[in-house]
């Protein structure tokens, strides 16, 4: 059964098309993730499905009577002063509104009324109780708290008014509202932003049961590859759809790439003999004045035209960031080691508790577990950039040089542009600068942005950008991958893949986990158990614990 068809839509804000003659279908349970670089209109498409953007041309069609419920990522923009329990329950809009009726009748039937009319409203009170329980109504609370527990939004948060809430915890409660409508279309935005591992793999599971289509647009890429049975890609404006997961999707977009490279150079090799017996035969028969090499080479020129209407194009390589750490070799051999390590809150909790580790030189460590467990906490003591009052030993090797790249990006003057930004901190002149700066998609007039309008994936590039051209042995990255889409995240890995030094990274992101860690430390009630594997890893052992 198609819940959506979407058939030749074009998209155009003025400046260029952003889509044209775009189509795909999407089945009862399927899943299609958007993927493609910045700007190519991820967002948008979302948007005209949800019917918030125009459409330019063609159609968009949804399933007769089918709910649909959009979660964007500027869901931390909207107001509302009501508790947060009461915007998640505006997610049962038809429930609420026959509870309303419900109400009304009783109130009713609890009047003086004549029996005839008293009957009457019994009558159409007992239909609507009926209805009001098939659509759930009695389960209300029960749904509620079955998607607060697994989105991890407590007693506390419901009470709390809406608006008080951070960006983070706004989109947690619309994500929690938009589960509970169980619509037969989810269009969702980035759904993973702000959640911490267990929550995203709760959402998985929710998301695995659901009956209807979704369409997802999400840089997580672990996420694309269990939610996802069709891929489209917007690399180019008419868009292209593969019927697999991520992973699939980047083995069949490397074949179809080298296919076409293939066509188009033995296209060329043609075109170009071609050209020669073309040439050869004209000037030939001008020279002899013989029609017959004249009509040779006018036929070769029919030939040549009926290839060039059909010109295979040269397959395009997106633009890649390029980076590279610069490495500093010497380094002690005890990178970090922390002793009867206790951390306190202000209200003298313990945030940790009596922790003991040692990382090594050289080791790659993944500090994994729920938000609020304390892994910025351990970092940024290690690093004695922790207000917070401890006790115990927190030591760097005396020939330790760290680049650290932490949570929230803030620069020491954000009222500098870019380029005057990283001038500064890289102590480089400026063609030196605008050069390095291209590399990481600062181009143009990019560099004159001000640094406090930059967006986070901007900030995490042009700190990049600075902690390169540091000579380094130690990378320490708190949630690395934060608000950067897939081909940054590709940049920055094929750079860690290059640097032979020590990296201990804060991170939700599994593939990111998967694809360095060699120890994964989980941090979990104020202590911590080291797995020495990687996540999927991890994942095993934790099974076999239960």
């Amino acid at each position: 059964m198609i819940i959506l068809d979407v058939n030749k839509l074009s998209k155009n804000f003025g400046y260029g098309a952003l889509f044209s003659d775009l189509s795909f279908s999407l089945n009862e349970g399927e899943s299609i993730s958007v993927v493609g670089p910045n700007g190519c209109g991820k967002s948008t498409l979302l948007k005209m499905i949800a019917g918030i953007e125009k459409i330019d041309s063609g159609t968009i069609s949804i399933k007769k009577g089918a709910t649909v419920a959009y979660l964007d990522q500027t869901s931390s923009d909207r107001v509302d002063d009501r508790p947060v329990a009461d915007v998640i329950k505006d997610a049962f809009v038809s429930i609420n509104q026959m509870a309303e009726r419900i109400k009304k009748y009783e109130d009713k039937m609890a009047s003086d009324i004549p029996e005839e009319e008293y009957q009457s409203v019994l009558e159409k009170y007992c239909k609507l109780v009926e209805e009001f329980s098939s659509a759930g109504g009695y389960d209300i609370d029960v749904q509620v708290k079955t998607v607060c527990n697994g989105l991890g939004i407590d007693t506390q948060m419901l009470e709390q008014i809406y608006t008080t809430l951070s960006g983070g915890e706004k989109t947690l409660v619309q994500l929690a509202k938009a589960l509970l409508m169980k619509p037969m279309l989810f269009l969702l935005d980035e759904p993973t932003n702000h959640l911490d591992i267990a929550r995203i793999e709760w959402l998985e599971g929710y998301l695995k049961s659901f009956r209807g289509a979704s369409v997802i647009v999400s840089h997580d890429r672990y996420f694309l590859d269990k939610m996802s049975n069709k891929i489209l890609d917007l690399t180019e404006m008419e868009g292209k759809v593969y019927c697999t997961n991520y992973t699939g999707y980047l083995a069949e977009k490397e074949r179809d790439f080298e296919k076409q490279m293939a066509a188009y150079e033995d296209q060329q090799i043609v075109i170009k003999r071609l050209q020669e017996q073309i040439k050869y035969f004209a000037e030939r028969g001008m020279a002899t004045n013989s029609s017959t090499l004249c009509d040779r080479a006018h036929a070769l020129q029919t030939q040549l035209d009926r290839i060039l209407a059909r010109k295979i194009q040269r397959p395009t390589e997106v633009k890649k960031i390029r980076m590279e750490f610069s490495e500093e070799n010497k380094s002690s051999k005890r990178v970090f080691e922390a002793k009867n390590l206790t951390v306190f809150a202000p209200d003298q909790r313990k945030i940790l508790d009596n922790i003991d580790l040692t990382i090594m030189s050289g080791e790659r460590v993944a500090l994994i577990g729920n938000n609020g467990s304390g892994k910025s906490t351990f970092v940024k003591t290690l690093l004695g950039k922790q207000p917070l009052e401890f006790s115990g030993e927190a030591n760097v090797g005396p020939s330790v040089r760290i680049g650290y790249l932490p949570q929230i990006i803030n620069f020491e003057n954000d009222k500098l542009s870019v380029l005057e930004c990283f001038k500064e901190e890289a102590s480089v002149n400026e063609q030196k600068a605008r050069s390095i700066l291209a590399r990481f998609h600062f181009y143009k007039e990019d560099v004159n942005k001000l640094v406090k309008n930059l967006s986070g994936g901007e900030r995490i590039r042009l700190r990049l950008a600075s902690l390169l051209q540091q000579n380094v042995n130690c990378l320490v990255f708190d949630e690395p991958t934060n608000h950067i889409d897939i081909p940054t995240k590709e940049a920055v890995e094929s750079a860690l893949d290059e640097f032979g030094g020590t990296l201990v990274f804060v991170s939700h992101d599994r593939y990111f986990i998967n694809k360095f860690a060699e120890k994964c430390i989980e941090f979990s009630g104020g202590h911590i158990k080291t797995y020495l594997g990687n996540y999927d890893y991890y994942k095993r052992r934790k099974e076999m614990e239960k």
